[in-house]
């Protein structure tokens, strides 16, 4: 049974702080080196003099200490779990950058200190390379050390323990060893200590519900005045684990459960985004839109965009544009129903735009005039809104953003006829997790699925 060795708690802060030291100390005498060495010299004319070699490695030396310091006052080498290698980056640049940012504001006020512009800015980007290439490291030694030397020995404790072990030992790198699981604290009232007496472990991690937090509580309270670390890991019911954080309002300590994904600055910048692109797509295709215009006032009579309603954002509706790919008498004798693969309704023309998606293409509109996103759930017929309401838990959930020209939904592969439930879950996981970079990403995979032309009928 693999044993916590206490010892990895003081030597892994100390080897990333040996070697953070020596990135920044050495991004300065390269930053030097290459400031005032052929070819630099030639693109960035040296102006004033040569300062000397020795002090650039005497001020190296006492910057890459003074933030060193920094970062290990603000936590940077507190060793724990495993998180995410780009977590790590973005925690060391964030620390980083704002400790040049203080060295700066000093240097300013301390007149009689001469430096080169060009080799602060050569070391910071240095610096920053570095720093990251030290995280991704650590973070693939952190795999191979982790699961034979763990941080911490945990008993898992709780109802929910069973599905609690089965994650924590999916992950042998997180840092976490479990060596005993008790399903029932409140059975035998020794059961409890006598488990922690005799694996010694030094983390208890409490697996209950939200609503069971006070039985989580009275284990904390049997086994008081022990040297334990607890952890509270809950059934999250729904609630997108990421968003998930604890925040202090007023002295009173909170846990955040949902917030508005696009509420400010997102918002903002999602919506100028739409805005932009939408407007240079319909300006770049203007002549494609024509060209489909026309060969669909030429295939068969009827209009040439096709007009319906559909619910959108706070379940407000919207007339939706695409260009028309059925008889105007598609649904007379049906009503409202979804298209099926090798539609009967679909004109000639229908069928070659729906095959590559262009019958979409009018939506551009939409987005422009924020009906609509880029990037959102499929917008829904209100009939069909009124009954998945009803049977498919979470659904109103999509209403929180605007609808999309495509999802996240759509590029794994869940279009058309695709299980609304499943649809659905995989809506509700883009508007807990949004990020203008999970919209580039699906924007970039719809291009490569309408090229490849899945799923579209």
């Amino acid at each position: 049974m693999a044993r916590r060795d206490d010892r990895m708690l003081l030597l892994w802060p100390l080897l990333t702080a040996l070697l953070d030291f020596v990135v920044i100390a050495g991004s300065i005498m390269a930053g030097y080196l290459i400031r005032f060495n052929e070819p630099f010299t030639h693109v960035v004319p040296i102006i004033y003099h040569v300062p000397t070699f020795q002090f650039y490695v005497v001020a190296a030396l006492i910057w890459s200490s003074v933030c060193v310091l920094f970062f290990a006052i603000t936590g940077q080498y507190r060793v724990s779990f495993r998180v995410s290698a780009a977590h790590e980056i973005a925690s060391a640049w964030y620390h980083y950058f704002l400790a040049f940012a203080l060295l700066i504001a000093a240097v300013f006020f301390y007149r009689q200190f001469s430096y080169s512009r060009v080799v602060a800015l050569l070391s910071l980007l240095l610096g920053a390379i570095g720093l990251a290439v030290v995280r991704v490291v650590l973070g693939r030694l952190r795999s191979a050390v982790f699961p034979a030397i763990p941080l911490h020995r945990a008993v898992v404790v709780g109802p929910l323990s069973g599905s609690v072990v089965h994650r924590l030992e999916a992950s042998p790198t997180s840092g976490l060893s479990i060596v005993a699981r008790l399903d029932d604290p409140n059975g035998n009232p020794d059961d409890l200590e006598q488990l922690v007496a005799h694996e010694a472990p030094d983390t208890v991690v409490l697996a209950f519900r939200f609503d069971e937090f006070s039985a989580a509580r009275a284990v904390i309270d049997r086994l008081g005045g022990q040297r334990l670390l607890f952890l509270f890991a809950p059934e999250t019911g729904g609630f997108a684990p990421g968003r998930l954080a604890t925040m202090t309002i007023a002295g009173l300590p909170v846990l955040r459960l949902r917030e508005d994904p696009l509420a400010g600055w997102n918002g903002l910048i999602k919506r100028a985004f739409d805005f932009v692109a939408s407007l240079v797509l319909i300006v770049l295709l203007s002549p494609v839109l024509l060209l489909l215009a026309l060969l669909v006032k030429l295939s068969s009579p009827g209009p040439v965009i096709f007009k319906q309603t559909r619910v959108g954002l706070d379940g407000r509706l919207f007339t939706i544009f695409k260009y028309r790919s059925m008889r105007p008498d598609a649904e007379k004798k049906t009503g409202a129903v979804w298209a099926t693969p090798d539609d009967q309704r679909t004109t000639p023309v229908g069928r070659f735009i729906r095959r590559w998606s262009l019958d979409e293409l009018p939506q551009l509109f939409n987005v422009l005039r924020g009906d609509m996103s880029l990037v959102g759930p499929r917008p829904e017929r209100p009939e069909f809104v009124e009954q998945f309401e009803r049977r498919v838990p979470r659904y109103v959930e999509r209403h929180r953003v605007r609808s999309g020209m495509t999802g996240w939904a759509q590029v794994n592969g869940l279009r058309g006829q695709a299980p609304i439930d499943q649809r659905t879950k995989y809506d509700v996981y883009y508007v807990e997790n949004w990020s203008l970079a999970l919209d580039v990403k699906i924007l970039a995979r719809t291009l490569v699925a309408v090229v490849a032309g899945r799923d579209a009928y």
